[in-house]
This record gives C-alpha cells, structure tokens and sequence, in this order.
C-alpha cells in the first residue's frame, strides 16, 4: 500500500469517525465553525 502523506496546513481527508455518544459523524462537518483538534489514541487492552 503507498503511503500518502499531507502537507502542513493542508486539508485532512473526509472520512467517518464515531463521536462520544458512539454515532458516525462525517469529520468534514466538524470543522464549519471553526478549528478541529482531531486525536487518535492507540489502546492496546
């Protein structure tokens, strides 16, 4: 698989991400109103 890599300040891809109620929400409506900090936690449980 290539690796795509994004540039500094440039737009992160759209996808599908579960919010904190477990509902899909598409990333791209989260950032209408404003900045975004977007985290991913690796858990190894």
């Amino acid at each position: 698989m290539k690796e795509t890599r994004l540039s500094v300040g440039a737009n992160a891809p759209d996808g599908t991400a579960l919010n904190i109620n477990g509902e899909a929400v598409e990333i791209a409506t989260l950032w209408r109103d404003g900045p975004v900090l977007l985290t991913f936690l690796r858990h190894f449980g």
